[in-house]
């Protein structure tokens, strides 16, 4: 059976990026080989995962640029659709309602791209691949969404 995975911007850093953190390069590494030779896997990512993979690399490194540009091309790419933004909408909604009522000040700023690309695992019914704590986070904040919903 195969099993088509959404790769964050955080595990693809570590995947192509041999000046990105051993230790944590080499996990996703090992992880990585696991998936493609344990199942039939198929690696996907989005425009915006893309964007933020390549905006990391600064305007001198032409080389490396083209490099990780070519990796990328290698990808299946999901289009971000109307039904994405709109739960990455209504989650970035609810976290910001519910840090207000804790009466918590979060930096919900640094979290929205995480929100689409969760939205985007979500909708196209992925387990997204991702070394980023706020994934788990935001899985949590989208299982309360819906406790909140049904109540």
């Amino acid at each position: 059976m195969m099993t088509t995975y959404l790769l964050d911007t955080n595990y693809l850093i570590y995947l192509l990026d041999e000046n990105a953190d051993k230790e944590k390069r080499k996990a996703v590494l090992q992880e990585f080989a696991n998936l493609l030779s344990s199942t039939e896997s198929k690696f996907v990512l989005t425009p915006l995962i893309r964007y933020e993979v390549l905006r990391g690399i600064t305007f001198e490194e032409n080389e490396k640029f083209h490099r990780l540009m070519q990796a990328l091309a290698e990808f299946q790419t999901l289009d971000i659709t109307n039904n994405v933004s709109d739960l990455a909408i209504e989650l970035y909604r609810f976290d910001e309602y519910s840090a207000r009522q804790a009466g918590q000040h979060k930096n919900l700023d640094k979290r929205k791209f995480d929100m689409f690309h969760y939205a985007t695992a979500k909708v196209n019914q992925l387990p997204i691949l991702s070394k980023d704590g706020d994934i788990t986070q935001i899985d949590t904040l989208y299982e309360r969404l819906q406790e909140q919903k049904t109540s």
